[in-house]
């Protein structure tokens, strides 16, 4: 027997060796999902996490716990820190994921690597609640010019990207009119002086 054969998966399949929040095709959502192993280390930290996330959605009522719950990953550079972020966001996402004819909601990925009932119970009611889930690299969305302000400024830019907003600038300019289209607009002005696209805040209604 070729010792290759004693593995369950093919050790020749591509393996992305860094995870990467911008990387969301179902080929490496799948693959992520699959083979994210929860070590005694990781069924620790997951524990923690879930605590605090069931108490604050137990005490949705409660502004003292709901507006101070905030987790904090830290670790050495390789030790797993973002794909155990990733995981969790697809988790708390629990979206329904196809890969090769399988289809599994994210959630469906821990049937087999929980051994606790409690633990995948706790897991279970985490992705029952409705969550909007924001995941991005601080890096690929901070202006460099921003100075202290940077992180502060990324927050608001992905916000409003959730929300369906242009993310450097808000409300303002998401909803647009074309001059052609809408004469009027283009005598009511502009925010930006866009010849092409006025803004539709900048159009009086009528």
């Amino acid at each position: 027997m070729l010792i290759k054969n004693l593995f369950k998966k093919d050790i020749f399949r591509p393996i992305n060796g860094v995870v990467k929040a911008e990387e969301l095709d179902e080929s490496s959502v799948w693959q992520e999902l699959d083979e994210f192993v929860i070590t005694r280390e990781l069924d620790k930290h997951l524990r923690k996490f879930l605590s605090a996330f069931l108490n604050a959605i137990d005490n949705k009522n409660v502004p003292a716990i709901t507006g101070q719950i905030g987790v904090w990953i830290s670790g050495w550079f390789g030790c797993g820190k973002s794909h155990f972020l990733k995981v969790l966001s697809y988790l708390l996402r629990n979206a329904l994921h196809t890969f090769q004819g399988q289809s599994r909601h994210a959630v469906e990925f821990f049937d087999e690597k929980i051994e606790d009932a409690m633990m995948l119970a706790d897991v279970k009611r985490a992705v029952a609640s409705k969550t909007d889930v924001i995941l991005f690299n601080i890096d690929s969305k901070a202006d460099p010019r921003a100075g202290r302000e940077a992180i502060l400024g990324v927050f608001l830019k992905v916000l409003n990207e959730l929300q369906g907003y242009d993310g450097d600038h808000g409300p303002c300019r998401v909803l647009r009119l074309d001059r052609e289209e809408d004469p009027a607009a283009d005598r009511a002005g502009r925010c930006d002086g866009d010849r092409r696209a006025p803004c539709l805040g900048c159009v009086p209604s009528t």
